[in-house]
This record gives C-alpha cells, structure tokens and sequence, in this order.
C-alpha cells in the first residue's frame, strides 16, 4: 500500500485495479464506513480506506447486493464521524425561509428525475437481447458503470452548486451589514446638515 498520507479516488481505483467510476460511486454509496478528509471534489480518503474498497470489491464479486455489503461493513468498519455529518448537513436546509427552499427543493426534484431518466436509459440499452436470445454481460457491466458515472458527476454538480449557495449567502450578509451601516451613515449626516442649517437660520 502506498505511504502517501491521503488519497484521492483515481489513485486507489489504479491501486485496486478498478474503473474509477466504479471507485466514484462506492466512495458515495458506502460513504459513512469510509475515512476520508475533505469534502465534495476536494474530498481525499485515508491509507486505510483502500482495505475498505478492497471489501467492497470483494463482496460484490462473490455475488453479494449492496445491502449485504453495508451490513457486513457495519460489522467490520467504524462509522465515520465526518461522513455522518456531512449527511446531516446536506440534509437540514432549516434555516432556509420558506420562499428560498422552493427553488431548491424544484431543482432537486429536476436532478432526482434527470438520474432516473439516465439511469433507465441506461438500464434499457444495456438489456437489449443479443443474437442469441441472451443480454451481454459486458454490455450490461459497462451500461451500468456509465450509469453510475452519470450519477456520481450529479451529486458532485450538486455539492458544487450547495457550496455556491453557502457562499452566497455569507456575501449576502456582508452586504446587508454594509447596508445597514450605510443607513446609519446617513442618518447622521441628514442629522449633522439640519443642524448646520438651524445653526445659519439662528
């Protein structure tokens, strides 16, 4: 195993020999049995993680379903603090005024439907019976990875786009105390001028 600190998807799939859209979609799917730094794209997985993977990767070739895994992971692996709240936070827009979850709950509903329409798609085109009356494996296997690439680049589109809004929203308060302390700027001023014009006409 590499003696690098932390690692990012594409170095463990070439360590583990594996489509790093593969990689992509367990990093999400199994996330809170998985140690790891950062978040979103900037997200990068500790040395042991890798054994981590290799479980996944091993259990699902002997035929198990992700359920299974989970399970067996929770039995083995820790929970990880930092995955754990990352999911609570992507998760508690309540703080959000009622007039500004509507737009976000309408494109989270647009991303939920684009997924499921990729998805099918691609369940669909890989399904397709060969000319021997049987679908074709590789085509399935590939179908698939594609399928869990296409959701793997949403949910990072969507971790962009909640880092964005945080962003915005801390510029927004910035400029709505510079509005205030311009307000009160100019109260005094009016203030200090009506005296000034008193002071003349007396």
């Amino acid at each position: 195993m590499t003696g690098k600190k932390v690692l990012s998807v594409a170095e463990i799939a070439r360590e583990l020999e594996l489509p790093e859209s593969t990689v992509h979609y367990w990093k999400n799917r199994f996330a809170q049995h998985l140690p790891s730094v950062g978040r979103g794209r900037q997200k990068r997985f500790k040395p042991e993680a890798v054994e981590v993977f290799a479980t996944i990767s091993r259990l699902l070739k002997e035929g198990h379903t992700a359920r299974d895994v989970m399970d067996q992971l929770s039995q083995s692996y820790p929970l990880q603090a930092d995955a754990m709240a990352d999911g609570a936070a992507g998760g508690t827009p309540a703080t959000m005024s009622g007039g500004a979850m509507e737009p976000a709950m309408k494109m989270a509903a647009a991303i939920g439907l684009e997924i499921a329409k990729s998805v099918g798609e691609g369940i669909r085109s890989v399904m397709a019976v060969d000319a021997e009356g049987g679908p074709d494996v590789a085509e399935v296997r590939l179908g698939l990875e594609e399928a869990a690439r296409r959701i793997t680049t949403t949910m990072e589109e969507t971790e962009a786009l909640k880092s964005e809004n945080a962003e915005l929203k801390e510029k927004l308060k910035v400029m709505e105390a510079e509005m205030v302390r311009l307000r009160k700027d100019r109260r005094e001023m009016e203030k200090y001028l009506l005296d000034k014009i008193k002071a003349v006409a007396t």
